[in-house]
């Protein structure tokens, strides 16, 4: 799968999951600050991730760096989808 498919499926779960009216949600947006993504949005986001991506994520993997943004989101979802595929 392609980061840009990554990129277009968590920016529609988060514009549905977590509307954000009158502010645009780009790659970069960070998601805690200005998406106001809390600690239960970050659960639903996990389990998102691990059902759409088919990926397990690790504890030591939630946290501020990895769920910052769609960029950073799509490059770790992207990583471990490639060490699926190596296994």
């Amino acid at each position: 799968m392609q980061r840009t498919d990554i990129k277009s499926q968590l920016k529609s779960f988060f514009e549905e999951e977590f509307p954000n009216p009158g502010a645009s949600l780009t790659d970069d947006t960070n998601l805690l600050d200005d998406w106001f993504v809390d600690s239960f949005g970050i659960v639903n986001t996990t389990l998102f991730l691990e059902e759409q991506f088919g990926i397990l994520i690790s504890r030591a993997d939630i946290n501020a760096v990895t769920f910052r943004s769609i960029e950073s989101l799509s490059q770790y979802v992207a990583n471990q989808m490639n060490s699926i595929d190596r296994s």
